[in-house]
């Protein structure tokens, strides 16, 4: 059977190294510092597409409940070599009915959503999310955004003029990728659409990343004290509605209706 573009990416890509790189830390640590502002001690967490487990390797060293669900086998796999105790199992952000309705407390969707590339394939993940978290359970759900990817794909690799050209990037300078394509980008509006057609409420959204993906190599000539505040700065700054949607993801932290 032919691989998938997707499954093509993460049997290359190097999927459990990313959040242990400088701009990868920010992303975690950020993400970490907001999911402890609302986890209560007894919660129920499902991290839907885990990837390599990261954030469930995280939550179980704190002797939180974790389930984790992964496409990737060969993400599962290298997760399992980790993490020998985890509960992950494998299975599609889109349709999980080997998990119950409202079993999860807090759902993460840290990734699936990046993949996705039409509404209709949002909404359903969206949608599933918001059915195995229980009413009043928050979802945290993360984006990769369009200016990141028009600022460092299409303007600093000169790409723009011909990605236009193909209809890939709109007058608006709004990326519109086609079925096949690995990432999609949205912005602000574009989540809001998604939370109105999943019936979803937003309770806060944040950057966990800001700049840190545009400073990449600053970033690893810093000094360790240096990199530490930038750390600080960017959980102080995460939540600005002026920068939301200027680094490359956002998280988006929405509550199911009770």
């Amino acid at each position: 059977m032919a691989l998938t573009n997707i499954e093509k990416h993460y049997n290359k890509h190097p999927e459990d190294l990313r959040l242990t790189r400088r701009h990868g830390i920010v992303e975690f640590e950020v993400t970490m510092h907001h999911l402890h502002r609302f986890l209560q001690p007894d919660d129920f967490i499902l991290d839907i597409g885990a990837g390599t487990g990261r954030y469930t390797s995280a939550l179980m060293a704190e002797g939180r409940r974790v389930k984790a669900v992964e496409l990737m086998r060969r993400n599962i796999e290298v997760f399992l070599k980790r993490e020998p105790t985890a509960d992950v199992v494998q299975g599609d952000a889109r349709s999980m009915a080997f998990l119950a309705d409202g079993v999860a407390d807090v759902t993460l969707l840290l990734g699936p959503l990046y993949h996705l590339t039409s509404d209709e394939e949002k909404v359903r993940a969206l949608s599933e999310a918001r059915r195995v978290t229980r009413p009043g359970g928050l979802i945290f759900v993360a984006y990769l955004m369009n200016e990141y990817s028009i600022l460092s794909y299409c303007f600093d690799q000169d790409r723009i003029g011909d990605l236009m050209a193909r209809g890939v990037v709109d007058e608006n300078f709004h990326v519109r990728v086609k079925e096949d394509e690995l990432y999609d980008y949205v912005r602000l509006e574009d989540i809001d659409r998604l939370n109105a057609a999943a019936n979803l409420e937003r309770v806060t959204f944040f950057s966990p990343d800001g700049a840190a993906d545009y400073m990449r190599t600053r970033l690893n000539y810093m000094s360790d004290e240096t990199f530490a505040r930038f750390i600080d700065y960017q959980k102080c700054i995460s939540e600005r509605p002026d920068l939301i949607g200027a680094g490359s993801h956002v998280v988006d932290v929405v509550k199911v209706p009770l």
